[in-house]
């Protein structure tokens, strides 16, 4: 069934305007998992750990409860919510009467999980209940905590309202140089104020772990990662042992297109937590971070023409979660893509769309996940487009296109959000997380959509049509926002570039390389496009010059690439 024109454009306007927005330090997005959590009484006792950060806050307590609280503290920085947890309790077990210490467990418990899972809130309380046993500053902490979470939200995923910042302002005012108050309140303010905050403690304390942590988050998303360089350079030297600050370097080093050094930061963290979830026998469910490490480090290996590696990382993943159970990052479509073949979105990052269909129709999926069998029956549908023009079926592309956009048009005319309760007969949230929205898949399956229609029309000559197309795909894709790694596998631009190369149309194709590396800087897909692009149009002493500067930011690249093997029969002559 063909989609009309009008009704894709609903299909854009209904699955992009529910995407919601995403707070660059919420870490409530992580909490979207469906493992089970411990009760924080039954949390085995923790070990004593090194090598986490470098926090103290003293407190009204036992030197033991002491000890414990500053490690659950360093750890809450690190995002390590489950060792912090623990750190926590253990506190409370040696020094019941300690208020700040459930503060912290507070504070662990809603990080991952929030307040209906039921363990913060108590926490929260029983903070409340002792603040009698707890210094002024230690009261005020509590307070602003309790006023947080009584008070409205502007934003569901935003920062507090005024009463809590306030408190800890005060905080602050009373003891300038009081680094926690100042570490908390940075995350409840706006992002100026954050950024004034973070430098202030940098230049009290510079080597501070949970300050440069941080800064790396503040600076990530905008324009000028580099200002967090210098976080980037120190922070793995500062908690060695804790495995998401090993890794945070690697976020500043690929967003500057430094995908060596981000290698190597990906690595570390990997073998960090390889190492811990070994000696204490922890699962990938209680350490979010190694998933997570595994899908940046995978786009990252990608993105340095590392191919053979980035599949063989990608196995990883099969064993690092149960299949109904989502470990982190359940609102990522890429995660998603994953699910359906660990080594998918390297087929999809290479335009590789032979393999993307062999790999998906290779999928067997169980009839309990009817969500994964849908985003499976779009995958193949527009890998089955693309890979009709690519042969140049453009009869049989346009088929595809027309049935994704029918399938993605009767999705959107269902209720949303589809609630975990929903009747059988209405298509369910993705299985893994029955609670989940699915705007963000929708939104990913929405460009796919958009690519494929355009590409579609640049091989029929329909150029200016495609071009139309194409942007609005390039807007929604702005739109998903920033992710760690990017949402969308494959950016717009290449899509684009490769459809005017094939439409002969080499300036359009040069232009939209170009936009493709400015998202994704000194990314060898990107160059490449830009040099072939120079090639085909006749400017062949330009192309040579772009082909070697691309084989430099592929210099590690696999040697066997055809894009390496073309590349060196036109550059190296120049040398």
């Amino acid at each position: 069934m063909a989609v009309p024109t009008a009704s894709r454009s609903v299909i854009l306007l209904c699955l992009l305007a529910a995407q919601p927005a995403f707070a660059q330090m919420d870490m409530s997005a992580h909490a979207m998992g469906t493992e089970k959590q411990v009760p924080p009484a039954e949390l085995p006792a923790p070990r004593k750990m090194t090598g986490i950060g470098n926090l103290h806050m003293r407190i009204t307590a036992t030197p033991e409860a002491q000890m414990w609280f500053d490690q659950g503290l360093n750890l809450i920085h690190d995002f390590w919510d489950y060792e912090s947890a623990r750190a926590f309790e253990q506190s409370v077990r040696v020094d019941p009467h300690c208020a700040i210490c459930y503060w912290g467990l507070f504070q662990a418990e809603s990080f991952y999980h929030g307040l209906s899972q039921g363990y913060a809130a108590p926490a929260l309380a029983r903070a409340v209940e002792l603040k009698g046993h707890a210094s002024k500053r230690e009261r005020m902490f509590i307070e602003a905590a309790a006023t947080s979470e009584s008070e409205p939200r502007t934003n569901k995923s935003g920062p507090p309202t005024d009463t809590s910042a306030e408190i800890l302002r005060k905080l602050v005012k009373d003891d300038p140089k009081e680094i926690v108050a100042r570490l908390v309140l940075s995350q409840r303010v706006p992002q100026k104020e954050r950024l004034e905050i973070l430098d202030g403690i940098l230049k009290q304390d510079p080597q501070n772990s949970a300050a440069n942590h941080y800064y790396i988050h503040a600076v990530e998303a905008g324009p000028h990662p580099e200002q967090a360089l210098h976080s980037a350079e120190v922070l793995a030297s500062l908690a060695p042992n804790s495995g998401h600050m090993v890794h945070m370097p690697g976020h500043i080093f690929s967003r500057m297109g430094n995908y060596g050094r981000a290698e190597q930061a990906f690595a570390a963290a990997i073998a960090v937590d390889e190492r811990y979830m070994a000696e204490q026998h922890v699962s990938a469910d209680n350490n979010w971070n190694y998933v997570h490490n595994l899908m940046y480090a995978i786009e990252n290996l990608m993105e340095e023409g590392k191919l053979a590696k980035a599949t063989a990382l990608s196995a990883k993943l099969t064993g690092a979660r149960g299949e109904l159970e989502s470990t982190l990052y359940t609102y990522s479509s890429r995660d998603a893509v994953s699910r359906l073949d660990p080594r998918l979105p390297v087929a999809l990052r290479t335009a590789d769309w032979k393999r993307a269909l062999e790999l998906v129709k290779s999928k067997v999926l169980p009839e309990s996940l009817p969500n994964l069998q849908f985003l499976a029956r779009q995958f193949e549908t527009f890998a089955t487009g693309m890979h009709a023009l690519e042969a140049g079926d453009t009869i049989a592309a346009d088929t595809a296109s027309s049935k994704f956009d029918a399938e993605l048009w009767r999705m959107s005319q269902m209720p949303a959000p589809i609630q975990k309760k929903a009747a059988p007969v209405s298509p369910p949230t993705l299985q893994i997380m029955p609670d989940a929205d699915l705007s963000p898949l929708m939104s990913m399956l929405s460009i796919m959509s958009m690519e494929l229609r355009a590409s579609l029309l640049a091989a029929q000559g329909k150029v200016t049509d495609a071009h139309g197309v194409f942007t609005k795909a390039a807007q929604a894709e702005k739109a998903l926002g920033y992710r760690e790694p990017p949402t969308y596998i494959r950016p717009v631009g290449e899509t684009e570039g490769a459809a005017m190369l094939a439409a002969n149309h080499w300036d359009d194709a040069r232009a939209a390389f170009e936009q493709a590396l400015a998202e994704r800087p000194r990314s060898g897909f990107a160059l490449y496009g830009i040099a072939l692009s120079s090639e085909k149009s006749g400017h062949a002493a330009e192309a040579a010059k772009e082909y070697t500067d691309f084989l430099a930011a592929w210099k590690d690249a696999d040697l066997t690439l055809p894009q390496i093997v073309h590349a060196r029969a036109i550059a190296l002559p120049l040398r």
